[in-house]
C-alpha cells in the first residue's frame, strides 16, 4: 500500500510540474481554440486499488494479492457534440500472484485483468466556460477479461499447466478533467469506479471490484 501510495505522489508531480513546463516552453502556441469541438487519443498511467475481496479462505491456496497495482489504459476520444464525447479505452492491471499447494508439488500463477469500456463523457460546464480546462462525468460500460496463468514446479521443474480465464460485463462510474495545454497538445485525469463480480471464481476469489485513479496526455485533432 506504501508502493501505491508512492507511486501515486509521483504521478500527481509529474502531473503538475508537465502543466507547469506547458505554459513556459518556447516556441508552443498556447491554446486559443476550443477543445470541445475536437477528438482526443492517448494514454493514461496510474493505480487501480482494490474494494473486493482479497481472500480466498482455503488453506490449500495463498493469494499474494496486494491491495494496489500500476493501471495502464489507451483511449480514444470522439466528439460528438461540445458537451459530450463518446471515449474507448483499453486498460490493463494485475491483480498479484496466488500459489496451490497439492501433496508434492506447488502452483503458482498471476492474474491480469483488461478492462474494455466504453463511456460518455459529459462536460456539464461547456455552455459557460471558455477556459482551456474541463471538468467531465463520465458514466459508461465495458466487458472486463481476467485470466490466470498458473505454472507447476516441483520434481519436474517448471512448466506451464493451465490457464483459467473469466468475463463480465459491467458498468462504471467516473469524474475527469481534460485540459488543452496546446492546440494539439492536452493533459487528461481520469477516476473511474469498476465493480466486477464474475460470478465462477478466478483465482479462487470472484469479486474483483475496484477503482482507478489516472494522468495523461494526449493529441488533440479532427474537425
Amino acid at each position: 500500500m506504501v508502493k501505491g501510495r508512492t507511486f501515486l505522489v509521483s504521478l500527481l508531480l509529474a502531473f503538475g510540474i508537465a502543466a507547469a513546463v506547458s505554459h513556459n516552453v518556447a516556441g508552443l502556441e498556447l491554446t486559443r481554440f476550443d477543445f470541445l469541438e475536437k477528438d482526443f487519443v492517448g494514454g493514461r498511467l496510474g493505480v487501480w486499488t482494490n474494494t473486493g475481496a482479497d481472500d480466498a479462505g482455503l488453506d490449500s491456496v495463498s493469494l499474494d494479492f496486494s491491495g494496489s497495482s500500476v493501471y495502464g489504459e489507451f483511449f480514444y476520444a470522439y466528439r460528438l457534440a461540445r458537451p459530450l464525447a463518446i471515449e474507448l479505452s483499453l486498460g490493463l492491471y494485475s491483480r498479484g500472484d496466488v500459489k496451490y499447494i497439492r501433496v508434492n508439488d506447488t502452483y503458482i500463477g498471476s492474474v491480469n485483468l483488461y478492462p474494455i469500456l466504453v463511456g460518455a463523457k459529459l462536460y456539464p460546464l461547456s455552455t459557460i466556460t471558455k477556459s482551456s480546462f474541463h471538468l467531465n462525468v463520465q458514466p459508461g460500460v465495458g466487458l472486463v477479461y481476467g485470466k490466470q496463468d498458473v505454472v507447476s514446479y516441483g520434481y519436474t521443474g517448471y512448466a506451464l499447466l493451465s490457464e483459467q480465464s473469466r468475463a463480465k460485463f459491467i458498468y462504471f462510474l467516473g469524474v475527469g478533467a481534460d485540459w488543452a495545454v496546446t492546440s494539439q497538445i492536452g493533459l487528461t485525469a481520469s477516476f473511474k469506479y469498476m465493480p466486477v463480480e464474475f460470478g465462477k471464481p478466478l483465482a479462487e476469489l470472484e469479486d474483483y471490484s475496484g477503482w482507478t485513479l489516472a494522468f495523461g496526455v494526449g493529441y488533440i485533432f479532427g474537425r
